[in-house]
C-alpha cells in the first residue's frame, strides 16, 4: 500500500494579471498592503493556477482572526475574481505553519495549492530554503521549489474508502 505520494503542482506565476489582481506593480508582488476588516494585511501574490494572497505573521496562526479577515481578503476589490488567502508563521528555514481561507469554501483543514503558494512566497522572501514542511490543521505537507521551475508537493496517502462495483450486465 502506498504511504506517501509526490506530485508536480506546476510552475508558480507572479504577474498580477495571472492572479486577476488589479495592481500596477512589477512581479513578483511582495508585501502588497490591503485594508481588510479594519486591519491592514501585507500580502504576497502567487498563482499556482489559482490566485493566492499570502500574509506572514509573527503570532501563532491559531490566534489569527481568519473567520473575520479571510472573507474580506477573498472579496477585496483588488482581486477581480476573488482570491485564496493564506496566513503563515515561519518556524525556521525548513518549516512554516499555515491556515487557509479558500475562495468560495471558507476555512479548510488543508489546501495543496495554498501550501505551495505559502512555500513559494516564503522562499521569495528568503525565509526558507528549497524544501519546507507546511504544517496545516489537517497535517503536514512537504513542498519543494528551488526558485525556478515546478513546485513539488508531497504528503501522506490514506485509504478512505473501498468498494466493489457489481456490473448488472
Amino acid at each position: 500500500m502506498v504511504a506517501r505520494v509526490q506530485v508536480s503542482m506546476g510552475e508558480p506565476h507572479f504577474a498580477p494579471e495571472d492572479l486577476g489582481a488589479l495592481v500596477e506593480q512589477a512581479p513578483p508582488v511582495l508585501g502588497l498592503p490591503l485594508e481588510a476588516a479594519g486591519t491592514e494585511q501585507s500580502v504576497t501574490l502567487v498563482s499556482m493556477g489559482n490566485p493566492h494572497a499570502v500574509a506572514f505573521i509573527e503570532t501563532p496562526v491559531d490566534s489569527f482572526e481568519l473567520e473575520r479577515i479571510g472573507p474580506a481578503i477573498e472579496h477585496h476589490p483588488v482581486f477581480a475574481n476573488r482570491t485564496n488567502f493564506e496566513v503563515v508563521r515561519v518556524r525556521d528555514e525548513g518549516a512554516i505553519d499555515m491556515r487557509v481561507w479558500e475562495r468560495g469554501a471558507g476555512e479548510t483543514l488543508a489546501c495543496g495549492s495554498g501550501a505551495c503558494a505559502a512555500a513559494v512566497a516564503s522562499r521569495l522572501h528568503g525565509f526558507v530554503g528549497d524544501r519546507v514542511d507546511v504544517h496545516v490543521p489537517g497535517g503536514t505537507l512537504g513542498i519543494g521549489w528551488d526558485g525556478a521551475g515546478e513546485v513539488s508537493l508531497e504528503g501522506p496517502a490514506t485509504l478512505v474508502f473501498t468498494s466493489t462495483w457489481e456490473d448488472p450486465a
